[in-house]
C-alpha cells in the first residue's frame, strides 16, 4: 500500500452517493474493509514526528459524469476542446459509473475514473465483463497513492456487480503501473490511436461458473 502524505491517512465514503445503479452491499463493505487495511499500514508506515497538521482525509464518491469531464480534459488532452473527452455511454446511468477521489477541502476531485459495462444488441446489459476508462489525476496530485485507492473502489464495485474480468486500454508507458495492480497485457492486441500507443490489460475478478466455462 502507498502512504498518503506524512501522516495518517483518513478515508471517508458518502452513504448516499450519486447514481447508484444497483445494490452494492458488498463492495461497501468491502470497500469499508479496504480503507480500513490501507489506514492501519499508512499510519504504521507514518514517521513517528507527524503531526495533526499532516493528517490527510479523503473521500471517494460516485459522480455524475459532467464531474468527470473537466479533470480528463486538463491531464488526458489539454490540446483538444472538452468535447474529444465526452465519450459514447457517459451519461448512459445503465451501463457507466463514475468515481472521484476528493480531498475533504476541496469541491473538485483530484482523481477520476470511469467503469463500463457492455451492452449488447438485443440482449441488454452484461455485467460479466467491465471496463475502466479515463483513469487520471491532476498532475500536482499524482505520486501519492490517490489513484491507486480510487481504482481499488472501482474494482470492489465492479466484482460486486458481477464481473468476471476488468480491463483496460492503457497507454504503453503507464503498463508497468497497471501490472503492479494486478493487470496483464492482451499478447497481440496492441495499437495507435492519436498519436499514443496502447496495449489492452486485464484482471480477472472471479472464476469463471461452471456455466461460463
Amino acid at each position: 500500500a502507498r502512504r498518503l502524505g506524512r501522516g495518517a491517512v483518513h478515508i471517508h465514503t458518502d452513504p448516499h452517493e450519486y447514481g447508484r445503479r444497483r445494490s452494492t452491499t458488498n463492495s461497501a463493505v468491502h470497500w469499508r474493509a479496504v480503507c480500513q487495511t490501507h489506514v492501519a499500514r499508512m499510519s504504521a508506515a507514518a514517521d513517528t514526528t507527524a503531526t495533526a497538521d499532516s493528517v490527510t482525509a479523503i473521500s471517494v464518491r460516485v459522480i455524475p459524469p459532467q464531474m468527470v469531464w473537466p479533470l480528463r480534459h486538463e491531464v488526458m488532452w489539454p490540446s483538444k476542446p472538452l468535447e474529444y473527452v465526452v465519450i459514447p455511454g457517459d451519461e448512459d446511468a445503465a451501463t457507466s459509473r463514475h468515481f472521484g477521489l476528493f480531498l475533504l477541502d476541496k469541491d473538485e476531485p483530484v482523481s477520476v475514473v470511469s467503469l463500463f459495462w457492455e451492452r449488447r444488441e438485443g440482449q441488454g446489459v452484461d455485467e460479466s465483463v467491465a471496463q475502466f476508462r479515463k483513469f487520471c489525476t491532476r498532475v500536482s496530485h499524482q505520486q501519492k497513492g490517490y489513484g491507486t485507492l480510487l481504482l481499488e473502489r472501482l474494482v470492489a464495485d465492479a466484482r460486486a456487480g458481477g464481473a468476471k474480468s476488468l480491463w483496460c486500454n492503457a497507454r504503453v508507458e503507464q503498463a508497468g503501473y497497471y501490472r503492479k495492480l494486478g493487470l496483464y497485457e492482451v499478447p497481440g492486441r496492441a495499437f495507435e490511436k492519436d498519436g499514443q500507443r496502447y496495449v489492452i490489460m486485464e484482471m480477472p475478478l472471479r472464476r469463471p461458473t461452471a456455466r461460463e466455462k
